[in-house]
């Protein structure tokens, strides 16, 4: 069960969130009275101040006979950049904050995304009480499609903003089940089950970006999200220090951080501070076709970039279905309002236009396949080529990894004789995620019992370790748990267990979603992308088991063209060799197939010293019943060739 209430906090939340939101209202909720106290509980309140002690042997002796922990556990990013998502856990009482995807690496070939195994929740959905989203990132909320349906729908907890960004996901099944309340994080308390939950402003690159303050019975936890301390964001408010530094004051036992830049010394620099620098770079080539690119997660960015655009009256025209439909969702929710017609979806229009009122703002910043700016400078849209005299502005830091992807996109820019700006001195991004400076200011006005660093990589999960140490946190107090292991918080200690969630990884590939357990499906792709795949078809006698005709043989990617015949007689040769002499033993064929396939691996490898997938199939033939069939008309009985079945080049 859901109740609500509101805190004695006021403000004018402005037109662009009175609007609706694909449906979803909010409902009138009584506010808190000025002289009712915060939430806290006992538990939490006697840790408060509590004088440093001596590093615990073993804390599981401070656990009162019978008494049951709330759990705390990462089902992904504790190990990598993605795939967001924490659980809390007390009795039959679940909440599930954040439920994001990751993008596939380079050793992951074929798959498009990866998200976070939930089998856990699938077996205990019932007690799902909701799903917290603390903003619209893909790594936040890029999973919710795939799972909602199998947890039960549970209702979504989130700000109009992020409601929009997932439901422009969903098919229609899901957007007609799904669940939203919306959230305002200066008012708003929900309690639901176990759990008081309240939010807090914060800011990020995108906006209405929040963190989570949940009552537990063991004492209040907190999550920061994705958090930067800005004075002067571009469109969001600042964050809300003073609500933070009373949750704070209340007594905060776990204090579960973001770890992005936690390796990165000073303050991140302020949104706004970017925002006069694109400006000042669209005032200096006013007189130019401009191309802005960046990312088209980065709302605020974007933002700031449009309304710099109508400032030198240039039209903007989007590129990239993200970037479009991220700018429709910001114009709905009146967060840009511009005259009709400045922006428009990129066409030949913008060919005809004089260009100093043309602007293309546009997805591919980090040289991603297909994206907009690298088909721009391949050439490849048609409504819209490139010329010298154009100018492109890169508004993203290069991603590692994405080097050599965003140095080849230059040099297409620079071989049409296109401009690609770059000011010394003059900063055209900054990260929305705060540096240790910033995380610094968070440890001390929450001033937590115990820290637990999340969001990040190991390297950046301890590099926060060091930053919280800085601060006061003991050594013993900064816990460190893995995907799936457990934090368990009790009245007197908290610990990681020894209890770990087996969790496999989950790959989205195409339509298709899979769990992948000991790796087999990468590394059969691996193989057959590095080494190539060789096929050999044994056509087998149904009585004597000896071969009849040819053994055939398909190759893809194995050797080059001057070398397939003479390679492909070498291994028919061997095979068939090894399959007699096998056959002569009575060995089964299976068995006979699996030998030959081991030797020719061996042999393989002394030929080209390496090995391709190998895929060794066999057909039984009635030698009677075919012997009268011409040979050119063999493969009608024994199936398609590889050919046949559509494996052309």
């Amino acid at each position: 069960m859901e109740t609500t209430m509101q805190s004695n906090i006021s403000i004018n939340l402005g037109e662009k969130n009175n609007k609706k939101s694909g449906g979803t209202s909010r409902s009138s909720r009584p506010r808190r009275s000025s002289n009712q106290q915060p939430l806290s509980s006992e538990a939490f309140l006697r840790h408060r101040n509590k004088p440093v002690s001596k590093k615990i042997e073993d804390p599981k002796k401070l656990i009162k006979k019978g008494e049951q922990p709330v759990k705390v556990f990462g089902l992904g990013g504790l190990e990598q950049i993605g795939s967001n998502m924490n659980v809390v856990e007390y009795g039959n009482d679940i909440l599930v904050i954040d439920a994001g995807m990751e993008f596939a690496d380079d050793t992951m070939p074929g798959v498009d995304y990866i998200i976070p195994d939930v089998s856990y929740l699938v077996a205990k959905k019932k007690n799902i009480k909701g799903i917290v989203i603390t903003h619209g990132h893909l790594d936040h909320i890029g999973a919710v499609k795939n799972i909602i349906e199998s947890l039960g729908y549970p209702t979504i907890y989130t700000s109009p903003l992020t409601i929009g960004m997932i439901k422009r996901s969903l098919d229609e099944k899901d957007a007609k089940n799904l669940k939203f309340k919306l959230v305002d994080p200066d008012m708003d308390i929900f309690k639901l089950g176990a759990f008081t939950l309240e939010f807090f402003r914060v800011n990020h690159s995108i906006p209405e970006s929040m963190g989570l303050s949940l009552h537990t019975p063991k004492g209040l936890i907190v999550f920061s999200g994705d958090f930067k301390i800005d004075f002067t964001p571009a469109i969001d408010k600042p964050a809300d220090l003073g609500k933070i530094s009373r949750i704070g004051q209340e007594g905060v036992r776990l204090y579960l951080g973001e770890s992005t830049n936690a390796n990165k010394p000073g303050h991140s620099v302020s949104e706004k501070v970017i925002g006069e620098n694109i400006d000042k770079i669209l005032n200096a080539y006013k007189k130019k076709r401009m191309i802005v690119s960046t990312f088209a997660s980065n709302v605020g960015r974007i933002i700031q970039i449009i309304q710099s655009a109508v400032k030198y009256d240039k039209v903007i025209f989007l590129a990239g279905r993200s970037m479009v439909l991220n700018v429709q969702l910001c114009q709905e929710l009146g967060y840009i309002n511009v005259p009709k017609g400045m922006i428009r979806q990129l066409s030949s229009e913008a060919e005809s236009m004089p260009d100093e009122k043309v602007l293309v703002l546009c997805t591919g910043s980090q040289g991603e396949e297909n994206s907009a700016l690298v088909r721009m400078a391949k050439g490849e849209v048609k409504d819209f080529m490139l010329r010298p005299g154009d100018a492109v502005l890169l508004s993203s830091h290069t991603i590692p990894g994405n080097e050599k992807a965003v140095i080849g996109m230059i040099n297409d820019l620079v071989r049409l004789g296109v401009e690609v700006i770059d000011e010394p001195g003059l900063d055209t991004h900054t990260s929305g995620h705060g540096y240790q400076e910033d995380l610094k200011m968070m440890f001390s006005l929450l001033n937590p019992e115990y820290f637990c660093p999340i969001h990040g990589e190991p390297y950046m999960r301890h590099a926060n370790k060091k930053v919280a140490m800085m601060m006061g946190i003991p050594e013993d107090k900064v816990l460190l748990p893995d995907n799936g292991q457990i934090v368990e918080l009790y009245d007197e200690v908290a610990f990681v267990s020894e209890k770990r969630i087996k969790l496999d990884t989950v790959m989205i590939d195409g339509k298709g979603q899979g769990h992948l357990s000991g790796e087999y499906v990468m590394k059969a792709r691996s193989i057959m992308a590095e080494n190539g795949i060789v096929g050999l078809i044994f056509k087998v006698d149904t009585k004597t088991k000896e071969l009849v005709g040819n053994i055939q043989i398909e190759s893809r990617g194995f050797v080059y063209s001057s070398e397939v015949k003479k390679i492909h007689t070498q291994i028919v040769e061997f095979a068939r060799a090894k399959y007699n002499d096998n056959c002569k033993k009575r060995m089964d064929i299976k068995d006979n197939l699996k030998f030959i396939r081991e030797a020719l691996g061996e042999y393989i490898t002394k030929i080209i010293g390496r090995v391709p997938m190998l895929m060794l199939m066999y057909v039984y033939i009635n030698r009677e019943a075919v012997q009268n069939i011409p040979v050119d008309n063999n493969e009608e009985i024994i199936g398609m060739t590889l050919e046949e079945q559509g494996y052309n080049d």
